[in-house]
């Protein structure tokens, strides 16, 4: 029988899949990973975060999961060319 170890899909959760992508806007580079047409994941380093001025601006501070609308277009933009598929 042939058994995965769990840190091994535990890795998988973490990081596979992800692309390195740059918000077209202010250049911050975060990791996505689209999983379904609907579904995508974006991790933020903090260097990303402190980049992004949508995520620093005083309302974006209010809100309980701050989006940037220019970052999601950027990943609309690579999924329609193709540099980011659904995995």
């Amino acid at each position: 029988m042939n058994r995965i170890h769990p840190l091994t899909e535990r890795q998988e959760y973490l990081i596979g899949g992800y692309v390195e992508l740059s918000c077209a806007r202010c250049a911050a580079q975060v990791r996505v990973r689209k999983s379904s047409p609907q579904q995508t994941s974006v991790q933020w380093s903090s260097r990303a975060t402190r980049q992004c001025p949508a995520l620093t601006s005083d309302e974006q501070l209010q809100t309980p999961a701050p989006t940037c609308p220019d970052l999601r277009r950027s990943i609309q933009h690579a999924v329609r060319t193709g540099s980011l598929g659904v995995t």
